[in-house]
């Protein structure tokens, strides 16, 4: 009986592995009038992906998009179909991007290896405060090669965006100083 069960809980630990579909930047604090390079990779996958798709919220207030670009892990040498869709007001980009139906799942699985970047897009900080990336949660997911799809799971990103600290010019010092020297030399003539 007891083989039995660790035979069950062996299966149904295996099921319950899931794709991991993340957004990561290089930094988790940046200044005003920074550029966020911001990658969309995939991870945990267990076989060689088609096709994937994901739409991003952001606070356009306080970030703006300045670009996107598609990764390389569906293009087998003959192209893959990306398509975006963007809607600065609201804050949303949609991506997705499939592998051409002809693709050669050999070079894929080359370019895959165990995780690879989906896509790159940079934003530009405009505003202070805590930043937050999330998933739609109802318009994300992945396709293995055989057009199945398969379980994905999600991981926002949180970043934090701080006012750029001006220094005290040395300018304004030397003024200062020579104004108070003029005061006092000012004073000791009286």
């Amino acid at each position: 009986m007891k083989s039995i069960l660790l035979a069950l809980g062996i299966l149904f630990s295996g099921l319950s592995h899931a794709t991991l579909i993340q957004l990561d930047t290089e930094r988790s604090d940046y200044k005003i009038g920074e550029t966020i390079v911001v990658t969309l990779s995939v991870s945990d996958f267990t076989e060689t992906l088609s096709g994937f798709w994901a739409e991003i919220f952001y606070s356009s207030s306080a970030i703006s998009l300045l670009d996107w670009h598609f990764g390389e892990g569906f293009d087998d040498g003959f192209g893959s179909s990306p398509f975006a869709d963007h809607d600065a007001s609201s804050g949303a980009l949609y991506l997705e991007e499939y592998a051409d139906f002809f693709a050669d799942e050999s070079i894929l699985a080359g370019l895959q290896g165990s995780s690879f970047v989906l896509a790159t897009f940079s934003f530009l900080a405009t505003e202070t405060g805590n930043i937050l990336l999330s998933f739609n949660p109802e318009k994300f997911g992945a396709l293995n090669f055989a057009n199945d799809f398969i379980d994905v799971n999600t991981a926002d990103l949180n970043f934090t965006v701080s006012a750029v600290e001006v220094p005290v010019p040395t300018t304004a010092l030397l003024m200062f100083a020579g104004m108070a020297l003029l005061l006092r030399r000012k004073q000791l003539n009286k």
